[in-house]
């Protein structure tokens, strides 16, 4: 009891100072738009404004002619509470807080950025390895533009595309990233970026992460081609990995997996549309592999300038092992996928599943509600079901394909740029796979985030 009243009082202490943080260095800066990934924010609104105040140089602190200085960072606090987590008989809730400081320095066209985070959970009793990292550098590379050429040396946060196969991870408290070298190439176009990575293994105490070099590591070439700006756009793209000691249904052996992509995805009038498909090979210990994924997401979207409603539908087709004692392993490998990629719930991951996810939200001002439904099926009744991290949570076989149903809903407040409140909850009731895996328990899962930038 105490623990909880503990949390309730940060949790209205973190509200107050957020807002108070929005109130005080929010009101002449309404126009300012941060990225995901803070390397990507457009910081060309400070270097213009006049009369500067101590934030505005803080954002820009010009050094030269040709070199400057931005700071920044944010702060995201997190409750979370499970009912039923994996359903089985438990209840638990925790806080989880998350730190992210960074420098920027340009000098004509050379950049050198860093970023470090530091991250923490409260009165949760088995923490997960992206719950916990002391103090880390999450970011820090260098860069060099020429012409249409940039090359990128260091450690950076994986963002392309859709977020399903090479994503940084944003829903867990730590996010992924790599050592890696890249080299990009862009016109009005074409942007084609080709890199060699090797993802940083997270320990939770400080400075204490290790780059993986000799039993996991990735290259490949992503694509994307701009046919009619915003209207028409492809995406192709390969990824190669090689990682030791994975498990599937058919055992566990080391792994050598190409992925080939492509997707369209563009508006047409008030219809966005995402197709993807991907194809992979490679081997599992002695067997080949043969596995594949085909997505589509259509949205309509309609209202006015007060108030816009959309309409969505997405769908999934990810591939499940045939048979385990084959020498072919069928089941689809997502490599580095979002980590909320059916909502923060996250207890099923982009492999052998089947899906349809109507969706449906409203936006008026700086509220958003979203509302959606998914139900799951395993693609192939002779693999298990597999979890938000590519892990065989639920290697239980038998006949039965459904796995369940889950409700959600999404209230997001977003008074400025600089603040944002979130409340997720959702709802899973389990189907005849899990029930005849003796999990019968009905999962609920509650998320409430406060986050501030600047």
């Amino acid at each position: 009891m105490k623990i909880k009243n503990s949390i309730y009082q940060l949790f209205k202490y973190v509200i107050l100072v957020v807002l108070n943080f929005n109130v005080l260095i929010a009101q002449e800066t309404e126009n300012i738009d941060f990225a995901l990934l803070r390397q990507n924010d457009d910081i060309s609104y400070f270097k213009i404004k006049k009369n500067k105040s101590f934030y505005d140089n803080l954002k820009y602190a010009k050094i030269s002619q040709r070199a400057y200085l931005s700071l920044g960072g944010s702060y995201r606090g997190q409750y979370e509470f499970f009912d039923n987590e994996g359903f089985e008989q438990n209840s638990e809730g925790w806080w989880l807080n998350r730190l992210m400081l960074h420098s920027d320095f340009q000098w004509n066209n050379f950049r050198l950025y860093a970023e470090v985070n530091s991250s923490s959970v409260w009165s949760k009793e088995f923490p997960s390895p992206v719950d916990r990292d002391e103090l880390a550098i999450s970011q820090l590379f260098v860069s060099y533009e020429l012409d249409r050429w940039k090359i990128l040396i260091g450690r950076e946060s994986p963002n392309y595309g859709t977020h399903r196969i090479l994503a940084l991870r944003e829903g867990p408290n730590i996010r992924r990233y790599f050592d890696s070298a890249k080299l990009t190439y862009s016109d009005n176009v074409l942007r084609s970026e080709g890199f060699l990575a090797f993802p940083v293994e997270i320990f939770p105490f400080s400075f204490d992460n290790k780059t993986i070099r000799d039993r996991e590591y990735l290259w490949g070439y992503y694509n994307t081609v701009s046919i009619k700006k915003d209207k028409f756009l492809a995406d192709f793209y390969y990824i190669g990995r090689v990682i030791d000691d994975l498990q599937y249904v058919q055992g566990v052996a080391d792994e050598e997996r190409h992925s080939f992509g492509a997707r369209m995805f563009g508006e047409a009038g008030e219809f966005y549309y995402d197709f993807e498909t991907l194809y992979q090979l490679g081997s599992f210990g002695t067997s080949n592999i043969g596995a594949y994924t085909f997505s589509l997401h259509v949205a309509y979207s309609f209202g006015n300038e007060e108030v816009e409603y959309e309409f969505g539908l997405k769908t999934e087709l990810i591939s499940g092992d045939d048979n385990s004692q084959d020498d072919e392993l069928n089941t689809f490998n997502a490599l580095y996928p979002r980590g909320a990629y059916f909502g923060r719930v996250a207890q099923f991951g982009p492999a052998n599943l089947i899906d349809i996810h109507p969706e449906f939200s409203i936006a008026y001002k700086n509220f958003i509600l979203e509302l959606d439904y998914v139900a799951f099926w395993r693609e192939s009744v002779s693999d298990g079901v597999y979890g938000a991290a590519g892990t065989l949570d639920f290697p239980t076989i038998n006949d039965e394909k459904f796995i369940g149903h889950q409700y959600g809903v999404v209230f997001n407040w977003s008074p400025s740029p600089f603040v944002s409140l979130e409340a997720e909850s959702n709802l899973i009731m389990p189907g005849g796979f899990l029930e005849q895996s003796e999990l019968n328990n009905t999962l609920f899962h509650f998320v409430f985030t406060t986050e501030f930038k600047f």
